[in-house]
């Protein structure tokens, strides 16, 4: 296939039936391998999309810093589209210990500035879950700030940004495509909540009866209830806020531990699936649900590589 250059390389990822895993399981699991776009992560699609959304709308212009509060795969994407357009890109880590060195290497390998948060907003935070939606906060409010500050600084918001949901629903379309429609169950774990809000939508539109069930890890402060409000804020709520509210969207949202999502992990490795600790998550519960509706198509997403965990295994969102 020849493009234009690596950015049109972003997404159309294969789906591939998961076979030793699934064996005992009367229904058919499927696997998007989301590291294979050319950062490493699903998040390259919501990078382009929101950059590209913003040069468009004149919010970002040659010479503009672009900024972000990560834990890791989203700094990462930015990083890399940011690098290629030749924006100045900074990133706050807001999991130190938990997102690993390797992550902070690859931001910093495409150009960006990495840092860390205040010691006084990294002692708030020690107990704190490592679910992205939670521990991004106080690095949001940097990014705010910032953005105020100076009128060349664009804030990306992948929290609340419509085009985090917009680059998803291109997935929901190539899950479609794939499959000939035949979906039956899609699983994602929540950050952003982009990933599962985006490839529910396009689902549930052309099939309302599609099961769709959301993952978080278990150390997660707030669970997210479909139908029940979700806290929201300049820093807080966003993609998250508006999905639960939506009837029928998702249909369940369930919790992982770190432990067991880690050995998931380490399970699809010996299917050849060299993927992060997110994605064994996704498959955990992906089992479970093949386990319970026989002959169903069920869809999952392996949302990055495991080459960005050698340092730090946890399950982060």
């Amino acid at each position: 296939m020849k493009t234009k250059g690596i950015l049109d390389t972003i997404g159309h990822t294969p789906l591939i039936k998961v076979d030793q895993l699934a064996r005992g399981v009367k229904a058919n699991l499927f696997v998007k391998p989301e590291y294979l776009n050319p950062s490493g992560s699903i998040k390259d699609r919501i990078a382009l999309k929101m950059i590209e959304q913003a040069e468009e709308r004149g919010w970002l212009k040659p010479g503009y810093t672009i900024l972000e509060s990560s834990t890791g795969n989203t700094g990462i994407a930015l990083s890399f589209v940011g690098c290629l357009k030749g924006y100045r890109v900074v990133i706050y880590e807001t999991t130190p210990g938990k997102i690993g060195e390797e992550k902070r290497k690859i931001m910093k390998g495409y150009g960006a500035e990495v840092r860390s948060l205040p010691p006084e907003d990294l002692a708030k935070m020690k107990e704190k879950s490592v679910a992205g939606a939670e521990v991004e906060k106080p690095g949001r409010q940097m990014c705010l700030n910032l953005e105020k500050a100076h009128s060349d600084h664009w804030w990306a918001r992948q929290f609340s940004n419509p085009a985090n949901v917009q680059a998803q629903q291109d997935t929901g379309t190539e899950i479609l495509e794939q499959t000939g429609g035949k979906v039956d169950i899609f699983i994602a774990s929540i950050g952003t909540g982009g990933t599962l809000a985006g490839v529910a939508e396009v689902l549930k539109r052309e099939n309302p009866r599609v099961r769709v069930v959301g993952v978080q890890p278990a150390s997660s402060q707030k669970k997210i209830v479909p139908g029940q409000p979700y806290p929201r804020s300049e820093v807080d709520g966003g993609i998250i806020a508006e999905m639960v509210q939506v009837p029928n969207l998702v249909d369940e949202v369930v919790m992982v531990g770190d432990s067991e999502a880690v050995n998931m992990t380490h399970r699809l490795r010996k299917e050849g699936f060299f993927a992060g600790v997110s994605s064994g998550a996704n498959v955990l519960v992906a089992l479970r649900e093949a386990g319970k509706y026989e002959g169903a198509n069920i869809v999952t997403v392996l949302c990055d590589s495991a080459d960005r965990y050698f340092t730090e295994e946890h399950y982060v969102t």
